[in-house]
């Protein structure tokens, strides 16, 4: 086998890589956090209408998708680390795959092998960054048959985060979270995500809002637009003490997920300078001054029976 070495890709093939060998593609699937997190509305098509910041961190999955000549496609996945996560087309990276090869007319034997670290229903884009992953790895595996542009509409059909994830790095997503603008800066974070056993499901937490903000039919402060403010500004100033974090679904989430609400005051305590539930919950991160921070966090964490992990700016 001969190493192909990238940035962010630990592509291995064989020396015949153009001609019918087994090729076999590795990528880092980074977790997200919201810097800001708002709904704007309800959606005539059953989504809701968001505006965010998100942020990529170290926190993640390993996907390493290899590529078979075959007489007709199929997708096999294989995880590592989470027993309960399903294998077949209920998981997005095995959506991604099948969505990639129809879309490529190519046929094809995928094997995907994910070993999985970020926490599921967390908030943090788990499903999302694999099958993103996926769509990066086949694509490199098949000599890029797919335009940028192509990719991110593949993306935003398995799901709304998944374009992000493609792109990663800081971002303003609109729409229902599929536009993504990427936004310059060198915002360096070092953080602790920490997760209760409390598991949220996205339809559950927005059908929470919609009851509490009566559909988005009520007037709402001004709150959110002054924190966006505050977030764009520290993010092209690279000053983490203009941070101001909002998420709306907090309002929704915490008062019923105690567990969240608990580990989002202990993260101030153990001295986080800012602490924020991630999408629709229920971890929470905090943000610390340093490394050795951070880690004294996660330990303490750790210590009490919670899962924690350190994470800081990719």
């Amino acid at each position: 086998m001969v190493e192909c070495m990238g940035s962010n890709c630990g592509q291995r093939m064989s020396a015949d890589y153009y001609g019918v060998s087994m090729i076999s593609v590795k990528e880092y699937a980074y977790a997200k956090i919201n810097l800001y997190l708002d709904v704007l509305s309800k959606r005539d098509d059953g989504f809701h209408e968001v505006k965010t910041v998100m942020h990529t961190v170290s926190l993640c999955d390993d996907v390493t998708v290899s590529v078979k000549p075959s007489s007709r496609p199929s997708v096999k996945l294989t995880v590592i680390g989470h027993s309960k996560l399903p294998t077949d087309s209920r998981n997005l990276a095995v959506k991604a795959a099948e969505l990639f090869l129809e879309s490529t007319l190519k046929n094809a034997e995928v094997n995907i092998r994910l070993i999985k670290r970020i926490p599921v229903s967390a908030g943090l884009a788990g499903g999302s960054t694999d099958a993103a992953a996926v769509l990066r790895a086949l694509n490199k595996a098949f000599k890029r048959p797919l335009s940028d542009k192509r990719l991110l509409e593949l993306a935003a059909e398995l799901g709304s985060d998944v374009p992000y994830c493609l792109v990663g790095g800081t971002a303003l997503c609109y729409g229902r979270g599929e536009r993504v603008e990427r936004l310059l800066g060198c915002l360096h974070l070092y953080t602790v995500v920490a997760v209760s056993g409390e598991h949220v499901s996205t339809p559950t937490a927005y059908a929470e809002l919609d009851r509490l903000y009566s559909d988005f039919t009520c007037e709402r402060d001004g709150e959110h637009t002054s924190s966006l403010d505050a977030i764009l500004s520290a993010i092209s100033s690279a000053d983490k003490a203009k941070i101001k974090l909002y998420n709306i679904f907090e309002n929704a989430i915490l008062p019923i997920y105690n567990g969240a609400e608990t580990i989002k005051k202990r993260m101030i305590e153990l001295g986080a300078d800012h602490a924020l539930m991630s999408g629709s919950g229920p971890s929470v991160y905090g943000i610390f001054r340093d490394r050795a921070s951070a880690e004294s966090a996660r330990d303490h964490f750790i210590k009490n029976g919670i899962r924690a992990y350190y994470a800081e700016s990719v």
